[in-house]
C-alpha cells in the first residue's frame, strides 16, 4: 500500500471512528431516522458543491448510474436502517464485533465473485487477526442487554456493507470514474431510497435542537458521509474489495480513541493491544510481514494479491 493510498485509508478510518462519538451527540435531538436521511442529504450537498466549484460534471452514463444505484442500497440505505434497529437492541460491544466483521465477510464474497481479488492464505490469516483485534479493542464481555434480532440486524447490516464493496469493484472500479462524482450520485440516490422508505418508520416531531446536536449532524453529513465517500471509492478502485473493507478493523480503534478524549471515556488495557493486534494482522494481510521474519517489511508498495 503506497504512503497517499495508507493516508486515505487512515483518515477514512478516522473520519468513520469519530462518527461514533457525534452520532451520539446528534441523537440527543434528532432520531435514528432523522440522523440518517439528513446525513445523507448533507453529505450529497458537499460532494454536489464540490462539484460545481471544480467544474466536474453529475453525468453518468446509464448504466453507470443504475450501478450507483444498486451500490447506494447495499452501501447505504440497507446497513444504516439495520444500524438503526440494532443499535438500540444490542449491546455496543457486540454491535462492534458484528460490523467489526465486515472484511472477513467481504473476503469471502470478493473469493466467490471477484477473479481478480482471490483469497490467500496471508490474507486469511491477516484478517482473522484483525478481527480477533477488533474483538479486543470493543470487548462485548463488558456489556451485557443484546437481543438475537438485534444481533442479527448489525451483522445483516455488516454483510450488506460487504457487497457493497465488492460490487463498487466489480461494477464500478473499471469504470475509473472521478470517485467525487461516483460519491455524489451515490448519496443522491441513497437520500432518495431512504426517503421513499420512511413513510413505513417512525418519524417524530423534531422541536428545538441545540448546537451540538446540530454540529454533530453537520459532521456527520459532510465528513462521515461527503468526504468519506469520496475515500471509499478511491480506496476501492485502488487496493480492491477486501483490502478497502479492513478500514472496519481500525474504525473502533479510532471509535475508542475520540470517545476517551471527546467523552472522557476509560481508555483501557484491550484497546491498546487490540489496536496493535489489528495493525500486525494488517501487516500480514498486506505482505509486510514475512512469514520467516517477524520483522516489518517497509517497502514502498506491498503485495495486492
Amino acid at each position: 500500500m503506497e504512503k497517499a493510498t495508507a493516508a486515505r485509508f487512515f483518515g477514512q478510518a478516522a473520519i468513520w471512528g469519530a462518527s461514533f462519538t457525534f452520532i451520539k451527540f446528534a441523537l440527543e435531538d434528532f432520531s435514528p431516522n432523522q440522523l440518517v436521511l439528513f446525513r445523507l442529504i448533507l453529505g450529497a450537498a458537499t460532494l454536489a458543491a464540490i462539484i460545481v466549484l471544480t467544474g466536474r460534471s453529475f453525468k453518468l452514463s446509464g448504466n453507470a448510474w443504475f450501478h450507483v444505484a444498486v451500490s447506494s442500497i447495499f452501501a447505504n440505505v440497507i446497513p444504516y436502517l439495520l444500524l438503526s434497529y440494532g443499535k438500540l437492541h444490542t449491546s455496543a460491544g457486540l454491535a462492534g464485533v458484528l460490523i467489526g466483521g465486515t472484511p472477513l465477510v467481504t473476503l469471502f464474497i470478493s473469493t466467490l465473485a471477484l477473479r481478480a481479488e482471490p483469497a490467500t492464505s496471508r490474507k486469511v490469516a491477516g484478517f482473522i487477526l484483525g478481527f480477533l483485534g477488533v474483538v479486543l479493542v470493543v470487548a462485548p464481555w463488558k456489556v451485557e442487554g443484546s437481543s438475537l434480532l438485534g444481533a442479527l440486524a448489525c451483522f445483516g447490516a455488516a454483510t450488506s456493507y460487504a457487497v457493497g464493496y465488492a460490487y463498487v469493484s466489480r461494477f464500478l472500479s473499471p469504470l475509473k470514474l472521478d470517485p467525487i462524482t461516483l460519491g455524489a450520485n451515490q448519496l443522491i440516490a441513497a437520500a432518495i431510497l431512504l426517503g421513499l422508505a420512511l413513510p413505513f418508520f417512525a418519524w417524530p416531531a423534531i422541536e428545538a435542537v441545540s448546537a451540538v446536536p446540530l454540529l454533530s449532524l453537520l459532521y456527520l453529513g459532510v465528513l462521515a458521509s461527503g468526504i468519506a465517500n469520496i475515500l471509499y471509492f478511491r480506496l476501492i478502485q485502488d487496493v480492491g474489495a477486501a483490502t478497502a473493507s479492513a478500514v472496519d478493523y481500525v474504525v473502533p480503534v479510532f471509535a475508542v480513541l475520540f470517545g476517551a478524549v471527546l467523552l472522557l471515556e476509560p481508555l483501557s488495557w484491550n484497546v491498546i493491544i487490540g489496536g496493535a493486534v489489528i495493525l500486525v494482522g494488517m501487516a500480514i494481510a498486506e505482505g509486510r510481514i514475512a512469514s520467516s521474519s517477524p520483522s516489518l517489511a517497509f517497502s514502498g508498495e506491498a503485495d495486492r494479491s
